[in-house]
């Protein structure tokens, strides 16, 4: 007798279970098919032609997103490359001649390859040099100079403050750098 007290409750557990999820299940389908009116209720105040002019928008949209996607990827294969740091010491190169009309420029991307140039001007004539740059170092050696024009290119690169004011150009005197307008000569 008590195996069928335990089928008889057993099955009435099963039958609340049952019926619960009918329930569920038939509160689903009526919101369901409330979202489906909607939308059948949206298409027809609109008529066909405004429907396909919407879809063929959305295609326009999409293969400019496409194109956009593209140009962004292949900017973002360029930027690295390009130069994003600068730095700028003057200086006299000789004793003759006044007006720290000598200079050092570094030019360098995100990953230190770039060129330093210097211009050493005397009385008589001036000389440009190039040389070039490849992760921070150069095959030649930098002169005092040139270190520090790399150090400030590197420093706006990583972030950091540079010694050099808001040009980023600075004076070699006696190994303390001070500002300098950009436009001094």
């Amino acid at each position: 007798m008590t195996g069928l007290v335990l089928w008889v409750i057993a099955s009435t557990i099963l039958l609340f279970v049952g019926i619960y999820w009918v329930y569920t299940l038939e509160k689903r389908l009526k919101t369901m098919e409330e979202r489906y009116q909607k939308i059948l209720a949206l298409a027809e105040d609109t008529d066909q032609a405004t429907i396909v002019q919407f879809l063929t928008r959305l295609d326009a949209q999409e293969k400019r997103l496409s194109q956009v996607e593209g140009a962004l990827r292949r900017f973002g294969e360029i930027l690295p490359h390009t130069i994003q740091g600068h730095g700028v010491v003057r200086y006299s190169a000789f004793e003759n001649v006044g007006g720290d009309q000598s200079f050092s420029l570094a030019l360098v991307d995100a990953h230190g390859n770039g060129a330093m140039l210097s211009g050493l001007h005397a009385r008589d004539d001036a000389r440009v040099y190039a040389k070039p740059l490849t992760q921070w170092r150069s095959s030649y050696s930098l002169s005092a100079e040139e270190q520090q024009a790399l150090g400030r290119a590197r420093q706006m690169i990583e972030g950091t403050p540079s010694n050099g004011g808001p040009a980023n150009v600075a004076r070699a005197d006696a190994g303390s750098p001070a500002s300098t307008p950009s436009g001094a000569g």
